[in-house]
């Protein structure tokens, strides 16, 4: 993590020091390296660091540009042999809303576009407890506040609680998800295909300059030529010498194979 994240990073984990009654980071980074510690803790500790804030459609430019560009893009006849597939990547997924909101982007093109075409969402944290939220696809009402009504409708179910009302993503948008735990920090990514979009966003900003570009080459190394690249607003990959093109604001398409 980069310096300018230190206090950030000890205010958390004085949270967690205050839980396990640990009174010094000496005292807690001893148990957390413990070869009987370790698995469990670490799971823990990156709940606690990690922000995990995110909303239905947030940066909603990006699923415009999906809508507007991306699909024409993919789907042209030129682009394409057989039944279309596409695979995408939601990288540092949190709570699912991001992973659920380009489904529902996906299937309302379909819908109106009148067109076939298969996809998976291959969403992955370091958090197993936001893993476990994704799974379960149920959120407060508030959440989708901001949503047209016909799109809540069609794609959300809603509880009969009135107290603490929730909706819960319908099936057959939370079967399109497949989730894994990963931490972009491993050497490399085991995936069984390329992805021809991947949504890293509001993510690198947890590493410094060059961390981000060595977790960059693996994740463009996981993309298919002339794939596309969703990074944050307040992201930049100004001279990071990486095989990519600027085609929109925070938008990427990567454009050879080669690493560099």
């Amino acid at each position: 993590m980069p310096p300018n994240k230190k206090i950030m990073f000890q205010a958390r984990l004085q949270r967690r020091l205050r839980e396990l009654g640990i009174y010094s980071f000496e005292e807690y980074a001893t148990k957390l390296l413990s070869e009987n510690g370790e698995s469990q803790e670490f799971d823990v500790l990156a709940d606690y660091i990690s922000t995990n804030k995110t909303d239905f459609f947030r940066e909603k430019e990006h699923f415009s540009f999906i809508a507007d560009h991306v699909l024409p893009e993919l789907l042209k006849p030129s682009s394409i042999t057989g039944f279309p597939q596409l695979n995408i990547w939601s990288a540092g997924c949190s709570s699912g809303q991001e992973a659920y909101s380009i489904a529902i982007t996906l299937e309302e093109f379909k819908r109106v576009k009148s067109l076939r075409f298969d996809y998976s969402i291959f969403a992955t944290d370091i958090s197993v407890r936001m893993l476990k939220a994704v799974q379960e696809a149920i959120y407060p009402m508030s959440q989708v506040s901001e949503i047209p009504a016909e799109i809540k409708h069609r794609y959300f179910l809603k509880s009969k609680g009135i107290n603490e009302p929730k909706v819960r993503v319908i099936k057959q948008i939370r079967d399109r998800v497949r989730l894994s735990y990963l931490n972009l920090m491993d050497d490399s990514f085991a995936f069984n295909s390329k992805f021809d979009v991947v949504f890293l966003r509001n993510t690198l900003i947890y590493f410094d300059t060059e961390i981000q570009r060595k977790v960059l080459v693996k994740v463009l190394d996981s993309l298919n030529t002339g794939a596309y690249l969703f990074i944050g607003h307040s992201e930049s990959l100004i001279n990071m010498n990486l095989p990519i093109q600027s085609i929109a604001p925070s938008v990427y398409i990567k454009t050879k194979t080669d690493r560099q």
